[in-house]
């Protein structure tokens, strides 16, 4: 019996860690696109947001690289955030911008994901993220 509760609790001990662990993301640029776009911030922190107050963070895409380079999309994990971006090229040199609005219409903890795709490496996905908490609802 106390070998069952024993595995029981390592058990729930290793559940409550990997939902930890899936909350956190390696920051880093792993496709074609490192080396030729500095992206600034790669992880946004915004602190306790008020429920149901729009958050609105911006990230720069700075063109570090001989060629333009073109945001070709921009793609949240979920409908509680909107992304806009420079959709015309950026030359060498020069930086664009990705908007990105957050509903806060759920409390609690959030990590949100942006998915970028560029002209560098359009096969492959660059995830940025954003993360906070929304305040409980008065």
């Amino acid at each position: 019996m106390k070998l069952r509760a024993f595995a029981v609790l390592v058990l729930l001990f290793f559940v409550s860690v990997s939902g930890i662990v899936a909350q956190t993301m390696q920051i880093g640029d792993p496709t074609l696109n490192a080396g030729k776009v500095q992206w600034i911030p790669m992880q946004i922190e915004t602190g306790d947001v008020p429920f149901a107050v729009p958050v609105e963070r911006t990230i720069e895409a700075k063109n570090i690289s001989d060629e333009d380079l073109v945001i070709l999309a921009v793609v949240s994990g979920c409908h509680c955030t909107v992304a806009e971006w420079t959709k015309e090229p950026i030359p060498p040199g020069k930086s664009g911008v990705i908007k990105l609005v957050f509903d806060a219409l759920k409390e609690g903890e959030f990590y949100k994901v942006i998915s970028i795709t560029t002209n560098f490496d359009p096969e492959t996905n660059l995830a940025l993220g954003m993360t906070g908490t929304v305040l409980p609802k008065e």
